[in-house]
């Protein structure tokens, strides 16, 4: 945020891990000159990473996505399979929605087929 041509930022974070337990102590010692240590870190990262930001200090974002499509319609499919697989209802759900026999692979295809739906 800025204000009053001051850029002011509250950061807080766990002690779950050794970095962020080091962090945290050097940002501790650094007692009333943490903002000047904090800009000069930033800016050698910005520096070291050139690549990643625009000549206004913007980030570029460049999303790449992990998974293909393929890869991300298999694991769903092999998670309803396993989920069926699992499945036993109980009396009353198999009132409720009847016997589940009729689920077929074709169904399971069909619906992983309509999850461009959601995209």
């Amino acid at each position: 945020m800025k204000s009053h041509e001051k850029y002011r930022f509250t950061l807080q974070w766990g002690s779950e891990t050794v970095e962020k337990i080091k962090a945290g102590e050097l940002l501790k010692s650094l007692c009333n000159r943490k903002s000047d240590f904090i800009v000069m870190a930033i800016t050698d990262y910005i520096r070291s990473h050139s690549e990643n930001f625009a000549t206004d200090y913007k980030q570029q974002s460049i999303i790449k996505p992990d998974f293909t499509w393929e890869q991300i319609e298999t694991l769903i499919k092999t998670m309803i399979d396993e989920r069926l697989a699992k499945f036993e209802p109980t009396p009353q759900e198999t009132n409720d929605i009847g016997n589940l026999d009729h689920v077929s692979q074709e169904d399971v295809d069909t619906m992983i087929s309509n999850l461009d739906l959601f995209t």
